[in-house]
């Protein structure tokens, strides 16, 4: 009996030790894991459009990512399905030449930017084949998810790129294609956010041709990566979920007239966006403001061989401060275009809101409750987001006092199908900086409250009487 319990406690003894071994290698494997992201995709991801033949938003990304420490490297060939470029995972035997590979070049991250054009959404004809495209675009970038993960490389998923061929049938596909994406346990980037003219084709000016964005468009698109993604995938940073069983939300009470109770100033260059977050309130007053630079533009044409395009450039015009409020009793939303009302009433129940701007075609759609209830043309560069307070004496002060939970910023504007997905309780993370349940135990002046969006972006708690409320 003795012996027989001195090997139990043996084996249990090597089986703790080989638990902590397989947990250090692991934890090595990830601190290790190359600063080195590749861009595997087709023309766009190549950088096709760019007329000054700088790869793109991939060079860009690279510009981007240089001075803190990281490496990217372009992996792309245009006309690739998620068929033709699975043979380019890794090569069998020995590598082709002149073929961009990804495995041989040893990335610790990979940014899969695939056309579902390219897949033959447009060629297909019926609704049985289009059906079929579709899975076969999802199921195959699925696997380049698995086979990069087997591989100890971290993926990250480019949504579906604009076309200017699609039809309001393809459009449908590309904003069920976005939706899919977003719910999966992987990061995305919205590029249809970015450039979408509302028809799923390229906004007119940020265009090259049919199918490729032109230099100003591949900008656009850079704009829509979270600057610190990278980073905080580094750190572990997981999928944002929404917290299970809480029911805690952030109480704001007035205190002065400018106040800016929480806060977020994005580090680098951000044009379009989407602001949501869920409030609960009787009084009129600002209860969010976002404020920056309005766009002027200018138009170009250009001539590259035989194609000729318009390129837009976009440059700083005037300072600008909009506010989302309740007017005699209503939800509205003011800017420097013309004013947004609606029909809901401020009513002591929770309403969803959320205000998703397109910079590229110059344009902000407000939506309450899920529902789009107006649209104003303006072009903005936004620099400050404040949650509770109008954050400036330029806006009407907050109400007495307002409930606030689940605060989102995301670098790319939002369509009526995604304001409606997160009304209906489903959490989008694609170009997500800030995601803030906003059920921190406290809330203090100068200090950050938790967010769970994949970045390391920081809410800075500003004066004002914050409180936790349950």
């Amino acid at each position: 009996m003795k012996r027989f319990r001195s090997l139990k406690r043996r084996a249990l003894l090597l089986a703790v030790l080989l638990a902590a071994v397989i947990i250090q290698v692991h934890s090595q494997g990830a601190s290790n894991r190359p600063r080195r992201v590749a861009v595997f995709g087709s023309s766009v991801a190549f950088g096709t459009g760019d007329e000054f033949g700088k790869e793109g938003y991939t060079g860009l990304l690279r510009e981007m990512l240089a001075p803190r420490g990281w490496e990217v490297l372009n992996q792309s060939r245009g006309g690739d399905t998620t068929k033709t470029m699975a043979p380019r995972f890794a090569p069998e035997g020995a590598p082709a030449p002149n073929v961009r590979y990804l495995l041989p070049v040893n990335p610790g991250y990979v940014v899969i930017g695939l056309s579902l054009a390219n897949e033959g959404i447009l060629e297909a004809r019926t609704k049985e084949d289009k059906d079929a495209v579709f899975k076969q675009y999802a199921d195959g970038i699925k696997g380049f998810i698995d086979r990069s993960r087997q591989n100890n490389i971290v993926p990250v998923v480019g949504l579906v790129y604009p076309r200017m061929s699609y039809t309001s049938v393809e459009y449908e596909y590309v904003r069920r294609m976005n939706l899919l994406q977003n719910s999966w346990d992987a990061p995305t980037v919205n590029f249809l956010g970015a450039l979408d003219d509302g028809t799923g084709k390229y906004t007119i000016g940020f265009d090259s041709d049919d199918r490729h964005p032109n230099a100003a468009g591949h900008h656009e698109l850079l704009y829509a990566f979270v600057p610190s993604l990278f980073e905080a995938l580094e750190k572990g940073k997981q999928t944002p979920r929404r917290p299970a069983g809480v029911t805690g939300y952030a109480r704001v009470a007035r205190t002065a007239e400018g106040q800016a109770p929480l806060m977020f100033s994005p580090q680098e260059t951000m044009h379009a966006f989407a602001m949501s977050f869920t409030v609960r309130t009787q009084g009129d007053g600002t209860v969010a403001a976002v404020s920056g630079s309005t766009l002027a533009v200018t138009s170009e044409a250009k001539r590259v061989g035989q194609r000729e395009f318009q390129s837009m450039t976009l440059s700083a015009a005037r300072p600008f401060t909009a506010a989302i409020g309740v007017r005699n009793g209503k939800w509205t939303f003011t800017s420097s275009g013309a004013g947004i009302g609606s029909d809901v009433s401020a009513d002591s129940q929770w309403h969803d809101i959320v205000l998703s701007h397109y910079t590229a075609r110059g344009e902000t759609l407000f939506f309450v409750d899920g529902k789009l209830v107006g649209k104003t043309v303006e072009r903005l560069q936004p620099n400050r987001f404040v949650l509770g307070g109008p954050g400036s004496a330029g806006n009407p002060a907050p109400p007495q006092q307002a409930d606030y939970k689940d605060l989102f910023v995301f670098r790319s504007a939002l369509n009526p199908d995604e304001a409606a997905a997160l009304h209906e309780g489903k959490l989008l993370q694609a170009s997500l900086e800030i995601y803030a349940p906003l059920n921190d135990a406290q809330f203090r002046q100068d200090g950050s409250i938790e967010n769970r969006a994949q970045s390391l972006a920081v809410i800075k708690v500003g004066a004002g009487r914050v409180a936790h409320g349950k």
